[in-house]
């Protein structure tokens, strides 16, 4: 395992530890593909890759870390003031405790009695000041604790999210797959696996921009083709997942074939300007959920009816029926 770290130029971080024992372990069965591809650049780029793509998107580290120090200093605000009031208020409840066993006296002395109400009133001004100090404070730890609340939700759906296209990523498809399999696990549940087609070549012959922009085209023919309720992602490189609720294998495979050919008819002008290729093309493995498999178990189904896809010619849905 280290000797596999060290050739990728990978330190042996325990994420990304854990992440290549999944895939020499065989765990990681939908991402090996991707895995095995990124290890195989000699470019340096190893490292940074893994853990936008595997490690990152489940991570919050930094908002939580932020958001816990934010706490805390607010927190210690409020002691310090709580201590304040309260030492306040002591001395308010000693200035009265005086004041009266001075009024139970048959004789009041004028000036005592001025000295009292003085001192009475400068206490309740302090137990004053010290209240609306703490209320204040505790009405902006309310507004603070609402605004970090917003940001740790922003922050775990953009963790969802794949920042090229816009679209959920991996992460997105796990938590999808782990809740529709636990939510509705009477209902049907598929999910297509897409690889785009020679998509290596291309990059290497135009570049990463253009590679980039060839995957919002191939994006933009997924969504179109989908339902409004399917979850479409891109779970990394030039592999697209959709995962399709409430849906049959004969229906998915139906679904499937029809993103196929949208992205077959996709307009690479954009991407490309006038060295259009002679067609982009992807191809599609497709498997139902079998009730009690697990979710890697099902993306594994998928990954090798991609790779029949890709083995049979390319351009191709190939569903697990067996």
């Amino acid at each position: 395992m280290l000797g596999l770290l060290e050739r990728a130029r990978v330190p042996p971080h325990p994420d990304f530890y854990r992440l290549l024992f999944d895939y020499v372990s065989g765990v990681q069965g939908v991402s090996a593909g991707r895995i095995g591809s990124i290890m195989t650049e000699r470019d340096g780029t190893a490292q940074g890759r893994l853990y936008d793509e595997f490690i990152a998107p489940y991570q919050q580290t930094e908002v939580i870390e932020r958001a816990i120090a934010r706490m805390v200093a607010r927190l210690d605000t409020l002691d310090q003031l709580i201590v304040q009031s309260s030492d306040a208020a002591s001395d308010h409840s000693r200035s009265l405790a005086e004041a009266s066993g001075h009024f139970e006296a048959e004789t009041i002395d004028p000036v005592i009695l001025r000295e009292l109400v003085e001192r009475l009133t400068a206490a309740h001004d302090t137990v004053e000041r010290a209240n609306r100090t703490l209320l204040a404070e505790l009405a902006d730890a309310h507004r603070e604790l609402a605004a970090t609340q917003a940001e740790i939700g922003r922050s775990r759906e953009s963790a969802l999210r794949d920042p090229l296209t816009g679209i959920a990523n991996r992460a997105g498809v796990d938590l999808a797959l782990s809740r529709l399999t636990h939510e509705a696990p009477g209902q049907p549940l598929c999910v297509a696996l897409i690889d785009v087609d020679h998509f290596k070549t291309l990059n290497d012959t135009y570049g990463h921009p253009v590679g980039d922009q060839v995957l919002l085209v191939v994006t933009r023919a997924l969504l179109a083709s989908a339902r409004a309720s399917d979850i479409v992602a891109r779970t990394g490189g030039d592999e697209f997942a959709v995962v399709l609720a409430g849906t049959t294998l004969y229906q998915a495979h139906n679904i499937a074939n029809g993103m196929r050919n949208a992205v077959a008819a996709g307009d690479l002008r954009r991407a490309l300007g006038g060295a259009v290729l002679g067609g982009l093309t992807v191809s599609i493995g497709v498997a139902e959920y079998r009730p009690g498999e697990s979710v890697a178990q099902l993306l594994d189904r998928a990954d090798r009816g991609l790779y029949r896809a890709k083995e049979s010619g390319r351009n191709r849905v190939d569903s697990d029926a067996a």
